[in-house]
């Protein structure tokens, strides 16, 4: 072919492609736009019969495209790329295939369900009351609220159901737009084709293209059809549930639970429970027998192992030990088959003796006005219940491996290739398809049961509140004091005492509650009070009575406090029936460590008895211990209070007036002799100054005159003669020596200023 030739037909091409460059592909639909909706907000129907025949028309003419193109095989001389190109066109054409046939079917489920919401409606419309009278059964009403409990599950699902389709949208219009730019990318490639058989294959790549936007074009259609069915179902569901809903608020008006609905649920219950424990003492007896068989296919096992171990007959005994195996694969999924299928069972059983208190709680309500009664009805099954939906939700865990189990050997027995296989595989999916529609079977029958309970707490939650406020306050009060003897029941801990159990003596615990320990500490502390005033009387009775001294009656007092305190405790712990073991609960560490604590109690305690006893100090005796010099004003059993000139007591420990030295200045007597020391200048008569002291002495009230004062010449001094005046004072709390001392000083002052004498320092 000379170069004008390949020019002319380049320019053929180019023209053709130009001409027919956005060629319009027979069943290529742009996305679908929104519908037109109802006057309600509905979307109404959009396939119209003209529309349905042009689907199939154009599924018809995809069909005979696709049997086309499968008779035209690629030759075995074909390159890779045409193969791969054929696999392709063969695949979008069968994507457009299911495309239409998913719009036609859409189309005829889109038009069902608005021909279904017309007659909800017009049966919503011409509906005026139910044809019995009032009041209704509680088995009616609860039906109807199953219904619009159920119906608005369904509403959920379809919800849910078009948030996914709205992510399918968006997935099929971006492949849309995918293709359709590369089919522009195509076309643009296609006008700069050197030579014929790049036009070749560009023409080849842009039909595949357009098959794929075709194919694209389909899908998002199919995809704008299921949208608007599952819209058109969601205001169908929506439309029943709203009339569900009136007919179940008009038959909630007058409700009637009479003795023969609760004994027709009693007979319900009571034969579902019969069927039960039959089908678990078949399944028991079925677990009996498998299990043994499960045992002869172990030993048939083992001695086909034996076989294959020895090496006689290899072959066949490696058979023989492979059908083994595979038959106790078998047995066992046999096994637990029955084993799950009793403890299913046991469940149910408890499931419905859980409706039976349910039904049976109420109609006690629905005869029985009380508020307080539907508090604690609810009280007493929320418990259950929330145990209940642990079981559930169990059980749909085990249904989700039982589903996983029986995906899994649905791809063993694709996979098989060889006939045993096969047949080992289709036993073991039945067994597990068997095992999941068990599961499935107790989880319907939970979850109608979990419906009833929500029925009842909706109905529990209408009555309270329907209670006026009188009733209300009422029942609040009634709950305040449950709740407070609940508490007051409370066990704190447990203690081990001897009981008396049919009079025989049994080791066992007792609880100590809330309780006891609340009215042990009354009783403590009414019991402490009277102990203090009981100890004051006895103490008053030992001196007016018997003639005791203080100090003996303050120690027979404090003695009676602790025996009365000590006993007050044991009857406050035994009248509650509190155990004296509880001290034991306080372990030998905490012992160990009272017991090193206690260590100087105990010594200030004994020190403070012998005290009383030897009677070295008593309550008054002026003392000097420590450093410290005063009145002894108590004398308890840990330690003894002195109080100083200041005014300041101070207590000090009973074992110091035995371990330190002890200076009591009134012990033996309370006359102690005090001295004055001063300074006389020389030059005057010392009989003359002797005579003045002691007349200053003795004219003073507070010195006693048996024994008379003293005055003595001490020494010489370097610049006067040194004079002591000793005086005697009787200890007592109206007297202070440095008081009388200080008036001494005075009144010789005053005598050495009238004769011109001078009192110098006695240093």
């Amino acid at each position: 072919m000379t170069m004008s030739n390949i020019t002319i037909a380049r320019a053929v091409v180019l023209w053709l492609i130009v001409l027919f460059g956005s060629p319009v592909v027979y069943g290529v639909e742009p996305p679908a736009a929104n519908p037109p909706s109802a006057p309600d907000g509905t979307p109404a129907v959009s396939f119209s019969p003209a529309d349905l025949d042009a689907l199939r028309a154009k599924r018809g003419k995809a069909e005979q495209d696709l049997k086309a193109l499968s008779a035209s095989v690629p030759g075995k001389n074909a390159a890779g790329i045409e193969v791969e190109m054929h696999q392709e066109r063969l695949a979008f054409l069968r994507q457009i295939i299911r495309g239409y046939d998913e719009q036609i079917d859409e189309a005829d489920r889109l038009r069902e369900s608005a021909k279904r919401r017309e007659e909800v409606k017009q049966e919503d419309a011409e509906w005026e009351g139910f044809k019995d009278p009032p009041p209704y059964s509680i088995l009616f009403v609860d039906q109807l609220w199953s219904s619009t409990a159920a119906l608005r599950l369904a509403v959920e699902g379809l919800q849910s159901q078009l948030s996914l389709i709205a992510l399918r949208a968006d997935r099929a219009r971006g492949a849309l737009q995918a293709a359709d730019e590369q089919l522009r990318k195509n076309s643009e490639r296609s006008e700069s084709a050197a030579d014929s058989t790049q036009l070749s294959h560009v023409r080849i790549q842009r039909e595949l293209d357009e098959l794929r936007k075709r194919a694209g074009a389909v899908r998002v259609a199919a995809v704008e059809a299921s949208k608007q069915r599952v819209e058109q179902e969601l205001a169908e569901t929506k439309t029943r549930l709203a009339f569900v809903e009136r007919q179940l608020a008009a038959a909630e008006q007058q409700v009637r639970f009479e003795d023969k609905d609760l004994d027709q649920v009693r007979k319900r219950n009571q034969q579902e429970r019969q069927q039960l424990e039959d089908e678990l003492e078949r399944t028991a007896a079925e677990r009996s027998v498998q299990a043994q068989a499960l045992q002869a296919d172990v030993r048939r096992e083992e001695d086909a192992s034996a076989l294959v171990s020895s090496g006689a007959s290899k072959p066949q005994s490696l058979r023989r030990a492979e059908l083994a195996r595979q038959t106790i694969e078998l047995q066992r999924a046999r096994l637990d088959n029955v084993i799950a299928r009793g403890d299913l069972l046991t469940q149910l059983l408890d499931v419905v003796e859980g409706e039976r208190q349910l039904w049976e709680s109420r109609f006690a309500m629905a005869h029985d006005p009380e508020p307080g009664l539907a508090r604690r009805a609810y009280a007493r099954f929320a418990p259950l219940f929330a145990n209940f939906s642990a079981s559930r939700d169990h059980l749909r865990q085990q249904l989700l491996v039982a589903s996983g189990q029986v995906s899994e050997l649905d791809n063993r027995l694709a996979h098989a290739s060889k006939a045993q296989e096969r047949r080992h595989a289709q036993e073991l999916l039945k067994i597990h398809r068997q095992r999941e529609a068990d599961y499935n079977r107790s989880l319907q029958r939970m979850d109608d049961t979990a419906r009833l309970f929500e029925r009842w707490r909706s109905q529990v939650k209408d009555q309270r509140n329907e209670l006026p406020l009188s009733a209300k306050i009422d029942d609040w009060g009634r709950h305040a004091w449950s709740a407070l003897r609940s508490a007051w029941s409370v066990e704190i801990f447990t203690a081990e005492d001897t009981i008396e159990v049919e009079g025989k003596k049994i080791t066992g615990y007792r609880s100590v509650t809330l309780g006891k320990i609340v009215s042990a500490l009354v009783m403590l502390l009414v019991g402490y009070w009277l102990c203090l005033y009981v100890a004051r009387v006895i103490g008053r009775m030992a001196v007016t009575r018997f003639g005791l001294s203080a100090g003996v009656a303050n120690l027979i007092r404090q003695w009676s406090q602790a025996f009365l305190i000590t006993m007050v405790i044991i009857i406050s712990l035994v009248s509650v029936k509190i155990p004296l073991t509880i001290f034991a609960f306080l372990g030998g560490a905490f012992a160990i460590g009272v017991g090193f604590g206690a260590q100087n109690l105990l010594k200030n305690v004994i020190s403070g008895i012998l005290v009383l006893i030897e009677r070295p100090l008593r309550v008054g005796d002026l003392i000097e211990v420590d450093q410290v010099r005063g009145r002894v004003t108590t004398i308890g059993l840990r330690s003894s209070t002195v109080r100083d000139a200041k005014g300041m007591d101070t207590l000090i420990p009973n074992s110091s007036f035995l371990e330190r030295h002890l200076t009591n200045w009134t012990y033996s007597s309370r006359q102690s002799r005090f001295s004055l020391r001063l300074g006389v200048p020389y030059g005057s008569s010392t009989p003359e100054v002797i005579a003045l002291l002691a007349s200053v002495a003795a004219e003073h009230k507070r010195i006693l005159k048996e024994p008379a004062p003293q005055v003595l010449l001490e020494e010489f001094g370097a610049q006067a003669r040194i004079f002591s005046l000793n005086y005697w004072l009787e200890i007592r709390p109206d007297i202070d020596p440095n008081e009388v001392a200080s008036e001494l000083r005075f009144a010789i002052e005053d005598k050495f200023l009238q004769l011109g004498w001078k009192v110098l320092p006695a240093a």
